[in-house]
């Protein structure tokens, strides 16, 4: 990684919450975590960090919020983690994905009580600084061996052995390292890459994807100024991208106008300058 590289990777990973080595899942008294999934980063397509359905945790409880249970052993843990379907998913270091029982049974033991996975998941990066996206039954995942990786999220497709390993569904390359987290919004996912790029799959994994193991090619693909750690946000047809030439760029999220050739690539409905870097 180039020195510059590595400076935009402190200022990004600074603005993240920071674990070593641990998931901390912390509750109240008789909350049940699985009420709660935050399927993705700023948890919806359009990151407004807004859970309508959630009504668990409020004014009337937050300060009783106690330590349930931890997952050791991950190494250094950038990403958020993301809960969906009775599971949390987190990124850490080595490559790591794991997935542990987020209500803290399967797995877990001892007091306080400490959670093994229920599999896990490795790839070729130093660590994984993007957060999981579930949708469909399908994880999505950066990583900074230049890959976004798709893992069966039940663990079944494609796992094996005791602890369990699972291998990806399929993978797609970028130019460059990917810390953006995925965003899935119409049968799209979303990713940015430092190679200055916005990326768009098939998230089916099936138009633009072949081979054994399977790789995908993107549906199309577009241009910002600068490294892209920014995560995709998708609206009302459009998809927004930060980039650190600090500017803010919107996307048509169909890949249809402002997009040409063979491979397809986009130029930006519009763009905003902002003050500064933009990476959240």
């Amino acid at each position: 990684m180039t020195t510059r590289a590595r400076l935009a990777d402190e200022r990004t990973t600074a603005m993240r919450h920071r674990a070593r080595g641990w998931i901390v899942i912390g509750l109240a008294p008789m909350l049940l975590l699985a009420a709660c999934d935050w399927s993705s980063f700023r948890y919806d397509p359009a990151h407004t960090g807004y859970n309508s359905t959630e009504s668990v945790i409020g004014v009337a409880n937050v300060a009783g919020l106690d330590e349930k249970w931890t997952g050791a052993n991950l190494g250094l843990a950038y990403g958020s983690p993301t809960v969906a379907g009775g599971i949390a998913y987190v990124g850490g270091g080595n490559g790591l994905l794991r997935a542990f029982d987020a209500n803290g049974t399967t797995g877990c033991s001892g007091t306080p009580k400490v959670c093994t996975p229920l599999w896990s998941a490795t790839s070729n990066a130093l660590y994984l600084d993007s957060s999981p996206a579930v949708a469909n039954g399908v994880l999505y995942i950066g990583s900074r061996d230049n890959k976004l990786y798709a893992f069966d999220a039940a663990g079944s497709i494609g796992c094996s052995g005791t602890p369990k390993i699972c291998d990806p569904l399929w993978t797609a390359a970028t130019g460059d390292d990917v810390s953006s987290s995925p965003t899935v919004a119409n049968g799209v996912v979303y990713v940015g890459s430092e190679d200055h790029k916005l990326y768009a799959f098939d998230s089916a994994g099936t138009t633009g994807c072949a081979g054994t193991p399977k790789t995908c090619t993107p549906l199309w693909t577009a241009t910002t100024g600068d490294f892209v750690v920014s995560s995709p946000a998708v609206a009302n047809g459009v998809v927004y991208i930060g980039s650190e030439d600090h500017k803010l760029y919107a996307f048509d999220a169909a890949g249809s106008i402002g997009c040409s050739g063979t491979p397809k690539t986009c130029t930006p409905l519009w763009t905003a300058t902002t003050g500064d870097f933009v990476v959240s």
